[in-house]
């Protein structure tokens, strides 16, 4: 497994990391960092590859995060919100925000920082041809992104670059995504940045990008950043 900065900013304050995994082999030292709950959560997965990418990408997030709060990375308080969204449990208001995604190989860690942000989210997913496209989008899309995505010379980008803002934008909000992806449209703006529609008065000042995932992935962070003061 490697662990990886992304290489171009991509907001400030946030932090992208990479992982690349080796599905076939056992994550021995990467389970040692994690607590008791999380092994026996590793292990209730059947698969080597299932148990790789929870055991090493939730690895490579307490390191980071142990760096950053001074602790060792088993001891690092993560908790779940409502939804199941994962946040450092700190008193304060300056913890470090944190989002983590993982699809076949890879992984992406999001990181940011709570003075300029006050949410952050990440997607990343493999991109399957066999997809039923028409599918998805009557499930999930707007009629505006329904319609872009028919327009489409290539319709497989449109759908998963659509997706994964969508799905990195409602997990930085902290919903049940199942339940709203409906409620945010994604256009695609200048220099993968994303233009968002949303149905909702509150969610406000979210900003997408879409990032250069490797070759048969798409993926996307988002951010909220905060109010001028």
């Amino acid at each position: 497994m490697r662990l990886m900065p992304w290489p171009d900013p991509v907001g400030e304050g946030i932090e992208v990391h990479c992982l690349h995994f080796d599905l076939a082999a056992e994550p021995l030292a990467a389970r040692q960092q994690l607590t008791h709950a999380e092994r026996a959560k590793a292990d209730r997965f059947a698969r080597t590859a299932d148990r790789v990418r929870f055991t090493e990408t939730r690895a490579a997030l307490r390191r980071l995060l142990a760096g950053r709060v001074g602790c060792e990375p088993a001891e690092v308080p993560i908790a779940s919100g409502p939804h199941g969204k994962p946040y450092l449990d700190l008193a304060g208001s300056n913890a470090p925000l944190f989002n983590l995604s993982h699809s076949g190989a890879h992984a992406l860690i999001v990181l940011g920082d709570a003075a300029v942000a006050s949410a952050v989210g990440v997607d990343i997913e493999e991109c399957k041809a066999d997809v039923d496209a028409e599918a998805v989008a009557s499930l999930a899309f707007t009629e505006r992104e329904c319609n872009e995505l028919h327009a489409a010379a290539d319709r497989l980008h449109a759908l998963y670059s659509r997706w994964v803002a969508k799905e990195a934008v409602l997990k930085a909000i902290g919903v049940g995504v199942a339940e709203h992806l409906k409620s945010i449209g994604i256009h695609h703006g200048a220099e993968g940045k994303m233009a968002l529609e949303c149905a909702v008065p509150e969610w406000t000042n979210f900003k997408a990008v879409a990032l250069q995932a490797p070759s048969g992935y798409a993926a996307a962070i988002a951010w909220r950043a905060k109010e001028p003061t």
